[in-house]
């Protein structure tokens, strides 16, 4: 099982339109191929400064690297491009890909 995990840097004043974005809009479009599934969205909790921003996790699992690789090949720039375009510089983030052992 492969775990594909982003973490996002949110900007405080777009936060709550980032989350209402990611559970109606993002994962819908990412798991309809069936590629990407199980979908998991959390807030990170810490240490924040007023101000800072907030951070997320969201995570989804593919039957293997393949089906990942397929899924980047064929369906991610029509979910990540409107995505960077709604939030621009406000949202910032970084991929981790695991497997489970």
């Amino acid at each position: 099982m492969i775990i594909y995990n982003t973490t996002f840097h949110v900007d405080e004043c777009i936060h709550h339109e980032f989350v209402e974005y990611i559970r109606h809009q993002f994962i819908p479009q990412v798991t309809k191929s069936g590629l990407l599934s199980s979908p998991r969205f959390s807030r990170i909790y810490g240490e924040r400064e007023e101000g800072d921003g907030f951070s997320y996790a969201l995570e989804f699992t593919a039957e293997s690297i393949e089906q990942l690789e397929q899924w980047n090949k064929t369906e991610s720039a029509a979910v990540t491009t409107p995505f960077l375009q709604k939030f621009k510089d406000k949202v910032m983030g970084f991929t981790t890909i695991m497997q489970t052992i």
